[in-house]
């Protein structure tokens, strides 16, 4: 599977926006707003209720994390807006991504135990959000949560497709 320039610029474009989004918070949150309106336009309107889905079960995974005391965000009570736009602007990238590119059910399961956990270590060290238990203990249930999270949000894109 060849990847192009496109590929490249998008998925590097994203991870921009997740970068800015983790360090800006609440001050960057009519730009990051913005960007994921534009995520939202630019994605195929057959694929949009897929996307606000995938964004709402993320919303609500946090909310959840939040509820039980495995992590707080910073200075919030619950999932701020900027986190909801972030995941907004994820779930409009991973549809566009899996469009693009075959993941087996496999290799979603292990990029979910190890990317999701990552993004939040890495938001944690940013000081975006605080573990409210042992860091092992929060790191080990989101690698439980992503591993099923980003399979199940995949499935639907991937029952779809036709081998080529």
């Amino acid at each position: 599977m060849k990847l192009g320039a496109g590929f490249w610029l998008t998925s590097l474009g994203f991870n921009a926006y997740w970068t800015l989004a983790v360090l800006w918070r609440e001050r960057g949150f009519p730009l990051l707003l913005v960007g994921a309106a534009l995520a939202l336009a630019f994605t195929p309107a057959k694929q949009r209720k897929w996307v606000l889905l995938a964004a709402l079960l993320g919303i609500a995974m946090d909310a959840l994390w939040c509820y039980v005391g495995l992590f707080a965000f910073s200075g919030q009570n619950g999932v701020p807006l900027w986190m909801c736009a972030l995941w907004l602007t994820f779930a409009c990238w991973w549809c566009w991504l899996l469009s693009r590119i075959r993941l087996t059910l496999p290799i979603l399961v292990l990029l979910g135990a190890v990317s999701g956990p990552l993004a939040y270590a890495i938001g944690w060290q940013l000081n975006a959000m605080v573990p409210q238990l042992a860091p092992e203990v929060m790191l080990l249930a989101l690698a439980c949560a992503w591993a099923i999270y980003l399979p199940a949000i995949s499935w639907l894109m991937l029952r779809g497709r036709t081998p080529s």
